[in-house]
């Protein structure tokens, strides 16, 4: 499971030294930190705020140095509607990686898998470990599409996604150590310490 860090260059390299893990990047409208020369993902900063103008010019970066996936808008929470951006925005990420944002509510609806190339798993806390998440990523395993999961900042959320998430994002795990920490730990299989040894 790789984890993408929206963060610089400098800090992305910088993380990849002092913790030796091979650390990806999350590019988001929102903060459009320059491209590490790692591979990265391409998010579309819905959850904040959707930055159409920003989001496009990072679209022409992308043709150029290709992403793992790039997100196409979404509505938080809205399976249906975000199906609805998926259709409006699909013909201006032609020849790119899509992403469907997958949503609650998903279930009852088709998942264009002919169009896309990864699912990233959206919506809200309930959903992400939710069975209607799990097996709309399984069923994009079984089709190889890369599956994503965002908002990850916590052992217990990796532990859920290990062995279906290809990668991982979380504004947890990009600002603070201890939190990056525990999440590694998890991807790892290394136990915490919870008591020193006397």
């Amino acid at each position: 499971m790789k984890i993408m860090l929206d963060k610089s260059p400098a800090q992305i390299h910088e993380y990849r030294e002092r913790y030796q893990h091979d650390f990806w990047q999350l590019r988001t409208p929102l903060t459009q930190y320059a491209l590490s020369g790692t591979p990265y993902g391409l998010d579309n900063g819905c959850f904040a705020k959707f930055e159409k103008k920003t989001w496009r010019r990072l679209l022409v970066q992308a043709r150029e140095h290709r992403p793992v996936f790039v997100c196409l808008p979404d509505l938080v929470g809205d399976a249906r509607r975000t199906l609805d951006l998926f259709d409006a925005f699909m013909e201006e990420t032609q020849g790119l990686p899509r992403a469907l944002v997958l949503q609650d509510g998903i279930r009852n609806h088709p998942i264009p898998f002919q169009h896309i190339d990864a699912v990233f798993i959206g919506g809200s806390d309930e959903f992400k470990i939710s069975n209607e998440a799990f097996n709309a990523a399984k069923a994009a395993k079984m089709l190889d599409k890369w599956v994503h999961v965002g908002r990850v900042n916590t052992a217990k959320r990796v532990k859920d996604w290990i062995g279906l998430g290809d990668s991982i994002d979380g504004s947890g795990i990009s600002r603070f150590h201890h939190m990056l920490e525990d999440v590694l730990r998890a991807i790892r299989g290394e136990e915490q310490q919870t008591e020193l040894d006397l």
